[in-house]
């Protein structure tokens, strides 16, 4: 039974260090690093509580920040998607790992987030600014993400 007991635990702990999906859990998302996804979610009284995933593609190249600013381009659309792009990138040949996300709702959208570092298999909070809707939103740390779990998302109108 111990050894039955053993196996189970090696076999959950390897599970989780391996995890290359994407996991949607009703307003939670877990990200592996090199992923980029756009979802749907789904809206109660200004509380985001639950996604569809309408795409989630990984992303194996590095990206230049630098580059991705020069080319960036503001629309209107609020077709209510938010897609989001956790990868490695690079700023001025310094590697980073960054969080970029676009949200079309139409509101400013808050949210926190947890990290989990590369060899680690506990996540820690990180801060998250509010992404503004339509805008490009860069998050970016120098440690080895490995994850990033995304939580308590909330809507807020836009003061003008």
């Amino acid at each position: 039974m111990k050894k039955f007991f053993f196996l189970f635990l090696l076999f959950l702990i390897i599970s989780i260090h391996g995890q290359e999906k994407v996991l949607l859990n009703k307003g939670k998302i877990t990200i592996p690093i090199g992923q980029k996804i756009i979802l749907q979610p789904e809206i109660r009284n200004n509380t985001i509580i639950g996604f569809t995933m309408i795409q989630d593609q990984k992303t194996s190249d590095s990206i230049d920040l630098m580059e991705m600013f020069k080319n960036l381009e503001r629309d209107k659309i609020t077709d209510n998607s938010i897609e989001m792009t956790f990868s490695e990138a690079h700023m001025m040949n310094n590697p980073i790992f960054v969080l970029i996300t676009v949200q079309k709702t139409g509101k400013k959208m808050n949210f926190k987030a947890k990290m989990r570092l590369k060899g680690s298999s506990s996540y820690r909070s990180t801060s998250i600014m509010p992404v503004i809707s339509n805008a490009t939103s860069v998050e970016q740390w120098k440690d080895p993400i490995d994850s990033i779990i995304l939580y308590d998302f909330e809507l807020e109108p836009v003061k003008k």
